[in-house]
Protein backbone atom coordinates (compact mmCIF):
# COMPACT_ATOMS: atom_id res chain seq x y z
CA UNK A 1 0.00 0.00 0.00
CA UNK A 2 3.12 2.65 0.95
CA UNK A 3 4.44 1.60 -2.09
CA UNK A 4 1.55 2.22 -4.17
CA UNK A 5 0.89 5.63 -2.64
CA UNK A 6 4.48 6.54 -2.93
CA UNK A 7 4.68 5.53 -6.87
CA UNK A 8 1.25 7.68 -7.42
CA UNK A 9 3.48 10.78 -5.82
CA UNK A 10 6.11 10.24 -7.73
CA UNK A 11 3.97 9.79 -11.16
CA UNK A 12 2.43 12.83 -10.39
CA UNK A 13 5.91 15.24 -9.71
CA UNK A 14 7.10 13.74 -13.01
CA UNK A 15 4.18 15.09 -14.64
CA UNK A 16 4.69 17.80 -13.10
CA UNK A 17 8.32 18.99 -13.01
CA UNK A 18 8.91 19.12 -17.00
CA UNK A 19 6.17 21.84 -17.63
CA UNK A 20 6.97 23.97 -14.88
CA UNK A 21 10.85 24.28 -15.54
CA UNK A 22 9.89 25.57 -19.30
CA UNK A 23 7.35 27.91 -17.82
CA UNK A 24 10.33 29.16 -15.81
CA UNK A 25 12.61 29.95 -18.24
CA UNK A 26 10.25 32.20 -20.24
CA UNK A 27 6.83 32.99 -18.08
CA UNK A 28 4.03 33.25 -20.79
CA UNK A 29 0.88 35.65 -20.41
CA UNK A 30 -2.14 33.88 -19.45
CA UNK A 31 -6.08 34.79 -19.45
CA UNK A 32 -7.47 36.40 -16.29
CA UNK A 33 -10.56 34.52 -15.10
CA UNK A 34 -13.86 36.62 -14.49
CA UNK A 35 -11.92 40.07 -16.06
CA UNK A 36 -15.49 40.63 -16.80
CA UNK A 37 -17.23 38.78 -14.36
CA UNK A 38 -21.38 39.54 -13.40
CA UNK A 39 -21.94 40.99 -10.05
CA UNK A 40 -22.81 38.52 -7.17
CA UNK A 41 -26.58 39.31 -7.29
CA UNK A 42 -26.97 39.05 -10.65
CA UNK A 43 -25.38 35.55 -10.97
CA UNK A 44 -27.29 33.84 -8.30
CA UNK A 45 -30.15 35.26 -10.10
CA UNK A 46 -29.19 33.96 -13.46
CA UNK A 47 -28.64 30.66 -11.69
CA UNK A 48 -32.46 31.03 -9.82
CA UNK A 49 -34.41 30.95 -12.94
CA UNK A 50 -32.69 28.21 -14.25
CA UNK A 51 -32.80 25.75 -11.20
CA UNK A 52 -36.63 27.15 -11.23
CA UNK A 53 -37.32 25.95 -14.69
CA UNK A 54 -35.40 22.77 -13.92
CA UNK A 55 -37.69 22.30 -10.96
CA UNK A 56 -40.92 22.98 -13.07
CA UNK A 57 -39.20 20.14 -15.78
CA UNK A 58 -38.62 17.89 -12.91
CA UNK A 59 -42.02 17.78 -11.14
CA UNK A 60 -43.44 18.29 -14.65
CA UNK A 61 -45.47 21.80 -13.04
CA UNK A 62 -47.07 23.79 -15.96
CA UNK A 63 -44.51 26.41 -17.85
CA UNK A 64 -45.13 29.38 -19.72
CA UNK A 65 -46.24 29.72 -23.10
CA UNK A 66 -42.49 31.12 -23.77
CA UNK A 67 -41.05 28.34 -21.41
CA UNK A 68 -43.02 25.55 -23.67
CA UNK A 69 -42.36 27.01 -26.92
CA UNK A 70 -38.59 26.68 -26.12
CA UNK A 71 -38.49 22.99 -24.48
CA UNK A 72 -40.31 22.12 -27.47
CA UNK A 73 -38.13 23.33 -29.55
CA UNK A 74 -35.19 21.80 -27.79
CA UNK A 75 -36.80 18.89 -27.92
CA UNK A 76 -37.24 19.20 -31.64
CA UNK A 77 -33.83 19.68 -32.04
CA UNK A 78 -32.85 16.46 -29.79
CA UNK A 79 -35.02 14.40 -32.23
CA UNK A 80 -33.75 15.24 -35.71
CA UNK A 81 -30.13 15.18 -36.59
CA UNK A 82 -27.30 16.75 -34.30
CA UNK A 83 -23.40 15.93 -35.97
CA UNK A 84 -21.94 14.76 -32.52
CA UNK A 85 -18.93 12.38 -32.17
CA UNK A 86 -18.77 10.08 -29.63
CA UNK A 87 -15.64 10.41 -27.32
CA UNK A 88 -15.27 7.26 -25.91
CA UNK A 89 -16.58 6.25 -22.62
CA UNK A 90 -15.07 6.66 -19.16
CA UNK A 91 -12.65 4.20 -17.86
CA UNK A 92 -14.70 2.29 -15.06
CA UNK A 93 -17.83 3.42 -16.09
CA UNK A 94 -20.80 3.52 -18.58
CA UNK A 95 -20.68 7.21 -18.97
CA UNK A 96 -20.18 8.39 -22.81
CA UNK A 97 -19.55 11.22 -23.75
CA UNK A 98 -20.28 12.89 -27.25
CA UNK A 99 -18.81 16.26 -28.55
CA UNK A 100 -19.71 18.30 -32.41
CA UNK A 101 -16.62 19.73 -32.35
CA UNK A 102 -12.38 17.86 -31.27
CA UNK A 103 -11.48 20.93 -29.18
CA UNK A 104 -13.74 19.45 -26.73
CA UNK A 105 -10.76 17.05 -25.68
CA UNK A 106 -8.11 17.68 -23.41
CA UNK A 107 -4.51 16.73 -22.02
CA UNK A 108 -3.19 17.49 -18.72
CA UNK A 109 0.54 18.60 -18.97
CA UNK A 110 0.98 19.36 -15.30
CA UNK A 111 -0.31 18.00 -12.37
CA UNK A 112 1.21 19.54 -8.63
CA UNK A 113 2.75 17.78 -6.62
CA UNK A 114 -0.31 17.68 -3.95
CA UNK A 115 -2.57 17.03 -6.63
CA UNK A 116 -4.01 20.59 -6.15
CA UNK A 117 -3.59 22.00 -9.35
CA UNK A 118 -4.11 20.77 -13.00
CA UNK A 119 -2.88 22.64 -15.80
CA UNK A 120 -4.54 21.63 -19.42
CA UNK A 121 -3.02 21.39 -23.05
CA UNK A 122 -4.03 25.35 -23.67
CA UNK A 123 -1.92 26.72 -20.34
CA UNK A 124 -5.70 26.80 -18.15
CA UNK A 125 -5.06 25.62 -14.20
CA UNK A 126 -7.80 24.21 -12.60
CA UNK A 127 -8.04 24.19 -8.50
CA UNK A 128 -9.06 20.91 -7.61
CA UNK A 129 -11.22 20.10 -4.36
CA UNK A 130 -9.36 18.94 -1.82
CA UNK A 131 -11.52 15.80 -1.15
CA UNK A 132 -10.46 14.80 -4.73
CA UNK A 133 -7.18 15.61 -4.82
CA UNK A 134 -5.76 11.70 -4.40
CA UNK A 135 -7.21 11.04 -7.77
CA UNK A 136 -5.10 13.21 -9.65
CA UNK A 137 -2.07 11.53 -8.78
CA UNK A 138 -1.78 8.89 -11.78
CA UNK A 139 -2.54 11.28 -14.27
CA UNK A 140 -0.27 10.94 -17.30
CA UNK A 141 0.22 13.13 -20.74
CA UNK A 142 -1.68 11.12 -22.46
CA UNK A 143 -4.45 10.94 -20.62
CA UNK A 144 -7.88 12.35 -22.20
CA UNK A 145 -9.88 14.80 -20.41
CA UNK A 146 -13.18 16.24 -20.48
CA UNK A 147 -14.68 19.69 -18.85
CA UNK A 148 -18.38 18.84 -17.22
CA UNK A 149 -20.79 21.03 -15.58
CA UNK A 150 -20.53 20.24 -11.99
CA UNK A 151 -24.22 19.20 -11.42
CA UNK A 152 -24.57 19.10 -7.43
CA UNK A 153 -26.51 22.39 -6.54
CA UNK A 154 -24.90 25.47 -4.60
CA UNK A 155 -21.73 23.80 -4.76
CA UNK A 156 -18.39 26.00 -4.66
CA UNK A 157 -16.94 23.87 -7.36
CA UNK A 158 -18.38 25.27 -10.70
CA UNK A 159 -17.17 22.08 -13.33
CA UNK A 160 -15.13 18.50 -13.07
CA UNK A 161 -12.60 17.19 -14.85
CA UNK A 162 -13.13 13.56 -16.39
CA UNK A 163 -9.93 11.60 -17.10
CA UNK A 164 -11.33 8.99 -19.26
CA UNK A 165 -8.19 6.73 -18.69
CA UNK A 166 -8.47 6.21 -15.09
CA UNK A 167 -12.31 6.89 -14.80
CA UNK A 168 -11.13 10.12 -11.80
CA UNK A 169 -13.96 12.83 -11.90
CA UNK A 170 -12.73 15.74 -9.72
CA UNK A 171 -14.46 18.97 -8.91
CA UNK A 172 -12.64 22.41 -9.84
CA UNK A 173 -12.36 25.69 -10.30
CA UNK A 174 -10.80 27.47 -13.65
CA UNK A 175 -7.92 29.38 -11.90
CA UNK A 176 -5.77 30.87 -14.36
CA UNK A 177 -6.89 30.73 -18.27
CA UNK A 178 -5.32 29.97 -21.24
CA UNK A 179 -2.02 31.05 -22.73
CA UNK A 180 -2.71 34.52 -24.70
CA UNK A 181 -2.84 33.62 -28.31
CA UNK A 182 -1.71 30.50 -27.55
CA UNK A 183 -2.39 27.34 -30.28
CA UNK A 184 -4.87 25.83 -28.49
CA UNK A 185 -6.63 28.83 -27.54
CA UNK A 186 -10.17 29.39 -28.52
CA UNK A 187 -11.40 33.12 -28.44
CA UNK A 188 -14.66 34.37 -29.88
CA UNK A 189 -14.57 36.55 -33.30
CA UNK A 190 -18.17 37.56 -33.55
CA UNK A 191 -21.81 37.35 -31.86
CA UNK A 192 -25.09 37.08 -33.41
CA UNK A 193 -27.01 37.19 -30.76
CA UNK A 194 -30.62 37.39 -32.38
CA UNK A 195 -29.17 33.55 -33.18
CA UNK A 196 -27.89 32.88 -30.69
CA UNK A 197 -24.83 32.34 -32.69
CA UNK A 198 -21.15 32.52 -31.77
CA UNK A 199 -18.19 32.37 -33.98
CA UNK A 200 -14.74 31.08 -33.10
CA UNK A 201 -11.07 31.80 -34.19
CA UNK A 202 -10.65 28.76 -35.55
CA UNK A 203 -14.16 29.30 -38.11
CA UNK A 204 -16.26 27.09 -36.39
CA UNK A 205 -20.42 28.20 -35.54
CA UNK A 206 -21.75 27.92 -32.43
CA UNK A 207 -25.76 27.85 -31.75
CA UNK A 208 -26.20 28.27 -28.62
CA UNK A 209 -28.89 27.43 -26.22
CA UNK A 210 -32.17 29.36 -25.66
CA UNK A 211 -32.03 27.79 -21.85
CA UNK A 212 -28.77 30.56 -21.38
CA UNK A 213 -29.35 33.20 -23.27
CA UNK A 214 -29.34 35.25 -20.40
CA UNK A 215 -25.77 34.16 -20.20
CA UNK A 216 -24.67 34.65 -23.96
CA UNK A 217 -26.10 38.24 -24.47
CA UNK A 218 -23.24 39.40 -21.96
CA UNK A 219 -20.66 37.85 -23.91
CA UNK A 220 -18.23 39.97 -26.05
CA UNK A 221 -16.24 39.45 -29.23
CA UNK A 222 -12.41 38.54 -28.34
CA UNK A 223 -13.64 36.70 -25.06
CA UNK A 224 -11.50 33.61 -24.45
CA UNK A 225 -13.32 30.11 -24.63
CA UNK A 226 -12.55 26.67 -23.43
CA UNK A 227 -14.76 24.19 -25.03
CA UNK A 228 -16.47 21.58 -22.70
CA UNK A 229 -19.13 18.66 -22.57
CA UNK A 230 -22.52 19.13 -21.85
CA UNK A 231 -23.95 16.60 -19.85
CA UNK A 232 -27.17 17.47 -18.50
CA UNK A 233 -30.41 18.98 -19.69
CA UNK A 234 -30.57 18.97 -23.50
CA UNK A 235 -27.35 17.61 -24.07
CA UNK A 236 -28.87 15.90 -27.20
CA UNK A 237 -29.40 18.84 -28.70
CA UNK A 238 -26.49 20.72 -27.83
CA UNK A 239 -23.40 18.23 -26.91
CA UNK A 240 -21.24 21.01 -25.76
CA UNK A 241 -20.39 23.89 -23.66
CA UNK A 242 -18.54 26.95 -24.19
CA UNK A 243 -16.67 28.36 -20.58
CA UNK A 244 -16.13 32.12 -21.11
CA UNK A 245 -12.91 32.94 -19.23
CA UNK A 246 -13.92 36.71 -19.20
CA UNK A 247 -17.10 36.15 -17.92
CA UNK A 248 -16.44 33.32 -15.63
CA UNK A 249 -19.43 31.13 -16.41
CA UNK A 250 -20.36 28.73 -19.39
CA UNK A 251 -23.45 28.56 -21.84
CA UNK A 252 -24.49 25.31 -23.44
CA UNK A 253 -24.88 24.65 -27.21
CA UNK A 254 -23.50 23.03 -30.60
CA UNK A 255 -21.15 23.25 -33.18
CA UNK A 256 -22.90 23.40 -36.52
CA UNK A 257 -20.20 24.39 -38.73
Amino acid sequence: MKFEIVTKWMLGFALMSAPLMASDEEPEEHIQVGSRALGHAERVLIQEQKYELIRKLENGDELTEEESECVLAEEEAEDGEVKSKLIKKSAGTSTTYYTSHEGATHHPIAVSLMGDTVQLEDGSIWIVSSEDRYQTFDWMTGDTIVIVPNHTWFSSYNYCLVNLNTGAKVKVNLSLGPIYNGIYTHWILAIDYSNREVYLEDGSVWKMSWWDSSIVNQWLPNDTVIIGINDGWFSGSNPNMLINVNMNDHAIGNCIF
